[in-house]
């Protein structure tokens, strides 16, 4: 027998072991279901703290004074085989609206989390939520929240609006997101095409400052995710465009740090594919 001849019989027996063996069963399990009071909509993903406790948000529910519920920021914890699901907090509407984000624990084990709406300006809101400052002797403690920052929902001094993202710290403890619309320029949908923000913590306040304002052409536009770290302090992120005359339908970019200021590089740019018609039968 040649050496092919026994490296194709040894490849057969293989694949036909690997087809014998049977595929481990997958479980699905529903662990909550939304009311509508408790919540609704849960758009965004799951935050996991040491004990195994599972953190979120709802766009919807909760309050009532909206239409859909004004959403809500939520705590799953284990209670025997099962889920307790405990409200950590319902907006309002000044205080935030219809949170599209997870929430993240900060550097003090807080959550910290941004609204799409609300605020004093409707713009949208950046919030910390703390558990109760003393022990809780019931399963359900409403948590308090502190408005770190409110985005201006006309966008006169460029802060942006609409933020949909997840939040990122840096090792000084700036929190670090991104608004979909607002910012410097105006040239997608009118919205404004958004911006990449910092707020850093100054005498028991939090001070905006724009790393960039986003155009809507080659650099791209209306962020609808936050920024990660890298390992060397650059920021990574995604970004749709407007303009797809060129076909393009939106980028992953890094930002890196030089001295105060921040050098934007396209990672990717994603192509838009255009389908023919498909032929009528016959």
């Amino acid at each position: 027998m040649g050496l092919w001849t026994t490296v194709a019989a040894t490849a057969i027996a293989t694949l036909l072991i690997v087809a014998a063996t049977p595929a481990h069963a997958q479980t699905f399990t529903v662990i909550h279901s939304f009311s509508g009071s408790d919540g609704g909509n849960p758009a965004a993903g799951l935050t996991l703290d040491r004990a195994g406790n599972l953190y979120g948000t709802t766009t919807d529910g909760g309050n009532d004074r909206c239409q859909y519920g004004c959403g809500t920021v939520f705590k799953l914890a284990h209670a025997g085989s099962g889920w307790v699901l405990n409200e950590l907090y319902k907006f309002s509407g000044s205080d935030g609206l219809y949170p599209e984000a997870r929430v993240v624990f900060g550097p003090d084990g807080t959550l910290y989390g941004t609204t799409e709406d609300g605020g004093l300006s409707n713009g949208g809101t950046v919030f910390n939520l703390r558990p109760p400052a003393t022990v809780c002797r019931s399963f359900s403690c409403p948590w308090t929240e502190t408005l770190l920052f409110q985005f201006n929902s006309q966008d006169n001094s460029g802060t942006g609006t609409t933020p949909l993202g997840d939040l990122s710290f840096d090792a000084a403890g700036n929190i670090y997101g991104t608004a979909s619309d607002g910012g410097l320029f105006d040239n997608c949908s009118g919205a404004g095409c958004g911006v990449i923000y910092a707020l850093t913590p100054s005498g028991g306040a939090w001070t905006q400052n724009i790393i960039y304002n986003f155009t809507g052409g080659s650099d791209g536009g209306h962020p609808q995710s936050g920024v990660i770290f890298d390992h060397a302090g650059n920021l990574f992120g995604t970004a749709s465009l407007d303009n797809y005359q060129d076909h393009t339908a939106g980028l992953i970019f890094e930002f890196s740090p030089s001295g105060s200021a921040w050098t934007e590089s396209v990672f990717t740019t994603f192509r838009a594919v255009t389908m023919a018609p498909i032929p009528s039968p016959g």
